[in-house]
């Protein structure tokens, strides 16, 4: 009986310490600077005009983002959302993003320069592999400076904050993916 009595106790306090545990890991996860994928390693910057950088961290918590000789600080709002608007920056890179909270998150090979939408109907979703010569031209696509993100579609009426994507280099390998209306217009810029 005192065998089962101290197993239960010993089981109650190894419950009771991982409840404490995931409290502190779930608290320290939540004050993480974060960001939306939008902003990452690769990405390209507006060149020419203010860019607003965003994301999330603990209420009140200030975030400060660096680059290119300028430094932006904002406060996380009661909501954990923050924003930094960039003063305008000229084509140029790559630089490094560096957004720091109490955390730090460095985005690597950040380029300035055009950025586009190719949105619209399926002829956007057209992938270069598919195209007339998609092959030939793929395998010529040496273009690191060219870089896409696609953004995946999701059916809601909701606003999103976030998605699950990344920004790609124009390569031999990537290009076959790549919208070729995107492809053939960020060639010719």
């Amino acid at each position: 009986m005192t065998c089962r009595v101290e197993f239960s106790r010993l089981r109650l306090l190894c419950w009771g310490l991982s409840v404490a545990l995931s409290l502190f890991l779930h608290r320290t996860a939540a004050a993480d600077v974060k960001l939306p994928a939008i902003f990452a390693s690769h990405m390209v910057l507006q060149q020419g005009q203010p860019d607003r950088v965003w994301g999330w961290a603990e209420p009140g918590e200030e975030v400060t983002v660096s680059i290119a000789g300028q430094t932006k600080t904002a406060k996380a709002g009661e909501d954990g959302k923050w924003l930094v608007t960039l003063d305008p920056l000229k084509v140029g890179g790559p630089h490094t993003l560096a957004i720091k909270g109490k955390n730090e998150i460095k985005l690597d090979d950040v380029l300035v320069g055009e950025v586009w939408l190719c949105s619209g109907q399926s002829n956007m979703q057209w992938a270069l592999g598919q195209a007339v010569d998609g092959v030939l031209e793929s395998l010529a696509a040496d273009f690191p400076q060219i870089r896409l993100i696609s953004v995946p579609q999701v059916g809601t009426q909701e606003p999103q904050s976030d998605f699950k994507g990344q920004w790609e280099l124009c390569t031999p390998e990537t290009a076959k993916q790549f919208s070729a209306v995107g492809f053939f217009f960020g060639r010719q810029l």
